[in-house]
């Protein structure tokens, strides 16, 4: 038996979270609900006007795969993690925040680059836009790589931004062949439909042979698809994944096999930050999922747990609150 449930593989980045208002995003032109990449230069910019405007700010260990092995930790995953941070203030933050919740991991590298940082901009309706500085994060090599994490893992978990990064891209295409020789299960997250409609061609070579999972939502699917017809989108995400998970915001979420399509059904939610909900969503999935539990089920859970999410913000709660959410999951089923 494999000791690591799930190993997630993604951008290691600390998360500074501003509630602001739509038209500063108008103001320093850029599209609500989007992630941009940037440089060192412009971020430091855009954080002092942020800082200036917007007062309040929040700090985490972040990172789309991160928050998603957050998640199943938190529900009793032993999980791992692979990224790539530098030895500078935000990477020990970062090291020591996956070390307090029991993430495996092997992140701190050598380098000249600082850690990767995101800024979150979230308005007033929840959306969130982000602002990435890729940092040493980008630098993921595969020598960069712990192999026993690999070959321990019962689930590898690949988040989509990896391939916006040549480096991360061809140790991601490593990590995939090492895992299947190892008989991990392979899952891979599309992340953002930018994302999707510059590097479509990556992600399509990530999975030539199909993988055993697949989540997204529904933008992500249809760009990827380049239809928004739920039947094609069916046929042509089959070609590329045995398992699909379509996520629909608070309307649910969609299981996807090549016998059915499932309908999973929202939950009532007062969202106040959207930023993870997709990460949790994953993370409540796949902890159910290594558990035994139904693919159907697994993601009943996931979306009741997202539902719990975006009520709060930032894209984690405390650890406590996940066997409290799933507790409540229990009793509202």
């Amino acid at each position: 038996m494999k000791k690591i449930n799930i190993l997630g593989v993604g951008n290691a980045l600390v998360d500074k979270q501003f509630l602001i208002d739509e038209s500063f995003l108008k103001e320093i032109s850029i599209a609500k609900g989007t992630m941009g990449l940037c440089d060192e230069n412009y971020q430091e910019n855009l954080f002092e006007k942020l800082s200036r405007k917007f007062k309040n700010s929040k700090n985490a260990c972040g990172g789309s795969a991160t928050n998603t092995v957050f998640a199943a930790s938190a529900l009793g995953s032993q999980c791992g993690f692979l990224g790539k941070v530098a030895k500078d203030k935000n990477g020990y933050f970062y090291s020591d925040d996956l070390e307090k919740i029991g993430i495996l991991n092997s992140v701190i590298s050598e380098g000249d680059e600082n850690t990767g940082t995101c800024l979150i901009m979230i308005t007033e309706d929840a959306e969130r836009t982000m602002s990435t500085c890729l940092g040493i994060s980008a630098d993921l090599n595969f020598s960069d790589v712990d192999e026993n994490l690999i070959n321990e893992s019962e689930i590898i978990y690949l988040e989509g931004y990896l391939v916006s990064s040549d480096s991360c891209f061809e140790a991601s295409k490593k990590i995939i062949e090492a895992g299947k020789k190892n008989n991990s299960k392979i899952a891979i997250s599309l992340s953002d439909p930018n994302i999707v409609k510059a590097f479509k061609t990556r992600l399509t070579e990530w999975m030539l042979d199909p993988i055993d999972y697949l989540f997204c939502n529904y933008e992500e699917a249809k760009t990827f698809c380049s239809s928004s017809d739920l039947e094609v989108i069916r046929k042509k995400l089959l070609h590329s994944a045995k398992n699909i998970f379509i996520t629909l915001g608070s309307k649910g979420a969609y299981v996807i096999s090549s016998k059915t399509i499932e309908t999973i059904n929202g939950y009532p939610a007062k969202a106040i930050d959207t930023n993870g909900a997709g990460d949790m969503f994953a993370g409540g999935t796949l902890n159910l999922m290594t558990k035994g539990q139904t693919l159907k089920d697994a993601a009943r859970f996931g979306c009741f747990l997202a539902s719990k999410g975006v009520e709060n913000i930032g894209p984690r709660l405390p650890q406590e609150k996940y066997s409290e959410i799933y507790e409540k999951f229990l009793k509202f089923d």
